[in-house]
């Protein structure tokens, strides 16, 4: 072909297309060149070319790696066995339970090792530490973007035209579930995740677990391919944009690399932000979507519409009708309209559709704007190309999570997310967070994505409650609970508990891809492996860590000890500022993560585990928790609990500030929602939470604790007092402190029902045959003791039954069973929790002196009545009398006005003072409040300052970016123009050294020619003269 050299004076925008396939076929007028060498011609006179002219910043392609030139340690199987020790904790226990041996399967890398003991940096534990740290009111965290106007018609439209075109990029239901509106839904949950999000494992703490959204649960929650091509956003230069390669049908010109509708969806954007108003040239990377639906749509089409998920696609179907194929897909457009404007075709409509899903739906940056950066992607999935979409989306997530977690202050910018995928996913695994309307079985036989159902969903509003399931999930047992492996994976049922290989067939290609069925396999193994999510956004490129041996639970497996299974990336130092490293290096490790991330055929295996496989969690593993997190955890849990427990009580009930009076009626920033214990599930969740009966009462489990021993009565006393809470009294704790210190509570407080641990008698029956209490006929209650302070041994209720053991179990006869876990049946003292009797002190010694001496003086009384002849029934009366005022002692001890003198005056005196104190406190309490409110109104005002000077600089950066980027061009240009002028300055020499000798030849030729001049004019005189003579002769 023809060298050709790209004048300095051509326009950006030249040579055209036109122009350049006329000069190709000038230099090969008889088409006998080959085709590769005119694509290369074709490619040389891109250079330097730009058909926007500017408009859009251009950034190239990630490279192509090859596997061959990569490799990877893969292990033989990504799931080992190992002997673990298992055991359970919860934060309020002081130890670690341990539950048993046995051999477990766990992902690998993993042991069962001891990792150092660190230090929690979690957003939810510095919550709980001076200054706390509270949410703004406007807080964006949680929120999502309804629909545009006219989406909804556009879907439509799509969904049933261009299903196969969607079904065969794997996005057919992921499409069909952006459908509904899921603007709705509360944010407690969102500002939860954030809270418990570990930034340096990518994984929320529940508990002493770690649980995460894996690739595997973000697909059944979204429906986005796991396995397909990478994922890019970008808009390349022209020599890559406008790159062709050999045509299958023999074409000359070749076709082009990228899809043919790129370019004119590019230069769609391009006109459609020039035409519309007010749009300022400098943000041109961004649309609003309503531009850009305007631009494609005709104007009846616009309208704003709310979808049903029992008649999708608004066929007239009553509720409860159930759906069929012809009613939720119908894929006739029989009846309905082309919705396009005059100059958009199909695939232009198709692509700038799937631009907007991308943007608004899928992987939203900014509310309620399109940027151009899609539109590859978009195009790409316009032709049917299977895109890996979920682990750019979740890279993002991980980003967005990371950022709020890390941060000193909650008001954060950057917080837009598809938060219904994360909803979706709370849904997945907290059974009972979401209440759901009942979903047609149609999605449900099909696998539809879990995300479905919750466009006509609610959750509770008290954030409370969700604070103390992450750090205690035991305790909210009643509300939630935790589904670590869910159902709802869409794996082969025939391949479930066997061993799967990774293997590669004769020709090199992986033999998981031979079957469609064991697509869903291959997305598994991913899901499994770990590795880096990378999300490319033109120069900026986004690693994230994916760890999932540390959530080995969700995937059917035992947690052990997870080592880092991530591969090194070469020439990057911190994967956080990625801004810092060279662009070449930037997208040469995109693409090597994205060739880690999807690698097949290497050969390994993998057990796929069954859905009902019984899983724990190591004993060293969860040590280690206690010890780095013990703290934290257990302040929290108890924090939260209070604020839990107070939200079921009545206004009333609380203690408030200066007035002992109580009122009735609920608090106003609380759900209405019971908290006793009694769940009423809603019909969608009615299968998952066991209703508790009505005369049961479930009591929080801190107040049923005894150092590390657990206590779980679940039913009162009938002869059981009332408590203090149960009759409205005020019922406040002493403070605790923060982190540690945390004192064991008394019998007074640990107790709710004050119940003779060791009566002889079923409640409701008398103490002897025929003899009848003097509290039975008043009507008083029977014997109870108020208060169980555990006596020495050689004191007992019953006499003749004395333990010779001081430290023995209890004093009861040996009719009664100590081991009430052996009961049956409706006993009541079964489950009534006992303190192990203390040894006996100067106080406890004191007192039974003084009761042994009362109870000999009654038995001498006794034996006086027998001496004088008293009936058998009159003694039995007064040995009643007895009992009864021995009763009597018993509950006058404990009272303090009988040990104080102190006058009922005094004591109010004292009431009054203390109150006082306590208003005067509470002064100070609000002056502090709104002098800390006055700081931070000015400490918002100046970081709104520091915002906008942010944005500025952050615009004067872009637009050096872009100058540079500019300069560089030039740059390049002016290097390859300097190249030029070097060689052309090369031969300009060797052309003056020609011409030099030339001339020399020159001058020599014309002295040869003049001096052959010369001899021929001699010549010509001697022929002359000769002539004359011989004339003269003859």
């Amino acid at each position: 072909m023809f060298r050709w050299q790209r004048p300095d004076d051509l326009p950006p925008g030249e040579p055209s297309e036109a122009a350049i396939w006329a000069a190709i076929d000038r230099q090969d007028p008889q088409g006998s060149a080959d085709v590769q060498d005119r694509l290369e011609q074709y490619q040389d006179m891109l250079q330097g070319r730009d058909t926007f002219h500017s408009f859009f910043t251009r950034f190239p392609l990630l490279p192509e790696c090859s596997e061959d030139s990569v490799e990877f340690d893969d292990p033989d199987s990504w799931v080992t066995s190992l002997r673990l020790q298992y055991g359970e904790y919860h934060p309020l226990e002081s130890s670690v339970a341990q539950v048993g041996w046995g051999t477990c399967d766990v992902l690998v890398p993993a042991a069962d090792v001891l990792e150092p003991v660190g230090q929690s940096s979690l957003l939810s534990h510095r919550q709980l530490q001076p200054p706390p740290l509270e949410w703004p009111r406007d807080s964006t965290v949680g929120q999502i973007q309804s629909p545009v106007s006219g989406y909804v018609s556009w879907a439509r439209y799509v969904l049933q035209v261009h299903r196969g075109t969607l079904q065969q990029a794997g996005i057919y239901e992921a499409v069909y579930a952006s459908l509904f509106d899921y603007g709705r839904l509360p944010t407690s949950w969102a500002r939860g995740l954030a809270e418990f999000w570990d930034a340096s494992r990518s994984t929320f703490w529940v508990g002493a677990e770690e649980l995460t959204v894996t690739l595997s649960d973000l697909q059944t929650v979204s429906g986005l391919p796991v396995f397909g091509h990478r994922f890019e956003e970008c808009v390349p230069p022209d020599e890559q944009l406008f790159r062709r390669v050999p045509s299958e049908d023999g074409d000359r010109r070749g076709r082009l690399a990228v899809p043919d509708v790129f370019p004119r969806l590019l230069q769609h954007y391009r006109q459609t932000y020039r035409s519309a108003r007010g749009l300022p040239m400098r943000f041109r990377a961004t649309m609003p979507a309503g531009v850009w639906v305007s631009s494609f749509l005709l104007e009846r089409y616009l309208s704003s519409t709310t979808v049903s998920l029992h008649d999708p696609f608004d066929c007239g179907l009553q509720r409860g009708t159930p759906l069929s194929e012809e009613t939720a897909e119908p894929s006739s457009p029989t009846g309905f309209t082309f919705p396009g404007l005059a100059d958009v075709d199909e695939q232009l409509l198709l692509a700038g559709f799937l631009a907007l899903w991308l943007s608004t739906f899928v992987l939203p940056l900014r509310v309620g704007s399109l940027r151009s950066s899609v539109l590859l992607a978009a195009s790409q999935l316009s032709e049917g190309q299977r895109l890996a979409l979920a682990p750019p989306v979740l890279a993002r997530v991980y980003r967005v999570l990371r950022t709020i977690s890390e941060t000193s202050s909650l008001e954060v910018r950057d917080s837009v997310l598809p938060w219904q995928y994360l909803y979706g996913w709370v849904h997945l695994h907290v059974r009972g967070a979401f209440s759901c309307l009942e979903t047609p079985v149609y999605f449900l036989q099909r696998e539809y994505p879990t995300v479905l159902q919750l466009s006509q969903a609610s959750s509770t509003l008290e954030s409370g409650r969700i604070r103390l399931f992450f750090f205690a999930p035991h305790l909210v047992a009643d509300r939630f609970s935790l589904v670590h492996q869910p159902d709802s994976v869409s794996l082969p049922p025939h391949l479930r508990g066997t061993v799967v290989v990774d293997g590669a067939d004769h020709r090199g290609r992986p033999a998981l891809l031979q079957s469609r069925q064991s697509l869903a396999v291959v997305e598994y193994l991913i899901s499994m492996r770990p590795g880096w999510l990378c999300h490319r956004l033109g120069g900026f490129v986004t690693l994230e860590g994916y760890q999932p041996n540390r959530v080995a639970r969700q995937f059917g497996f035992s947690q052990a000890t997870a080592y880092d299974g991530r591969p090194l990336v070469p020439g990057v130092s911190d994967v956080r500022r990625m801004d810092t490293v060279p662009p070449e290096t930037r997208f040469y490790a995109a693409a090597l993560t994205w060739l880690h991330l999807l690698r097949l055929g290497t050969g390994s295996s993998f057990l796929l585990a069954q859905p009902s496989a019984d899983t724990s969690v190591s004993y060293t593993r969860l040590s280690w928790v206690r010890q780095s997190f013990g703290p934290a955890l257990e302040h929290g849990a108890r924090r939260y609990e209070r604020r839990v427990r107070e939200l079921g009580l009545s206004r009333g009930q609380r203690s408030r500030r200066g007035s002992s009076e109580t009122t009735g009626g609920r608090g106003t920033g609380a759900e209405a929602c019971t908290t006793t214990g009694t769940v009423v599930p809603s019909p969608a969740r009615a299968p998952d939470v066991a209703v508790v009966p009505p005369h049961t009462e479930v009591f929080s489990s801190s107040r049923r604790r005894a150092g590390s021993q657990h206590a779980t009565s679940s039913r009162r006393s009938v002869d059981a007092r009332p408590s203090p809470r149960d009759l409205g009294e005020s019922s406040q704790e002493p403070r605790r402190s923060d982190f540690t210190g945390y004192s064991t509570p008394g019998p007074s407080s640990d107790f709710f029902f004050p119940v003779d641990p060791y009566g002889s008698f079923w409640p409701g029956e008398s103490s002897g045959a025929g003899v009848v209490l003097p509290s039975e006929l008043f009507g008083g209650p029977p014997h109870t003791q108020t208060t169980l302070d555990l006596v020495p041994a050689e004191f007992s209720f019953f006499p003749g039954s004395h333990s010779a053991d001081p430290a023995g179990p209890s004093s009861a006869p040996a009719s009664y069973p100590v081991d009430s876990a052996t009961l049956e049946g409706f006993d009541y003292t079964s489950e009534i929790p006992c303190y192990v009797p203390v040894p006996p002190n100067l106080r406890t010694t004191d007192r039974c002196h003084h009761l042994v001496g009362f109870t000999s003086s009654a038995g001498r009384l006794l034996g006086l009545f027998a001496d004088f002849g008293v009936d058998t029934t009159e003694l039995a009366f007064w040995e009643a009398v007895c009992r009864e005022a021995e009763s009597c002692i018993w509950q006058l001890r404990p009272l303090s006005v009988t040990r104080v003198r102190v006058t009922l005056p005094q004591l109010e005196g004292m009431v009054a003072s203390r109150r006082t104190i306590a208003d005067d406190t509470h002064d100070r309490l609000d002056r502090s409040a709104e002098a800390l409110r006055r700081h931070r109104q000015s400490s918002s005002g100046m970081a709104q300052e520091v915002d906008g000077l942010t944005a500025r600089m952050q615009e004067l950066w872009r637009d050096i970016r872009q100058m540079m980027s500019r300069t560089r061009h030039l740059q390049v240009g002016r290097d390859r123009r300097d190249r030029l002028t070097r060689r052309e300055e090369q031969r300009h020499r060797s052309l003056q050294q020609e011409v030099m000798e030339a001339d020399t030849l020159l001058v020599q030729a014309v002295e040869q020619f003049q001096r052959a001049q010369t001899e021929f004019q001699i010549l010509d005189e001697i022929t002359g003269r000769l002539q004359s003579l011989r004339d003269r002769l003859y």
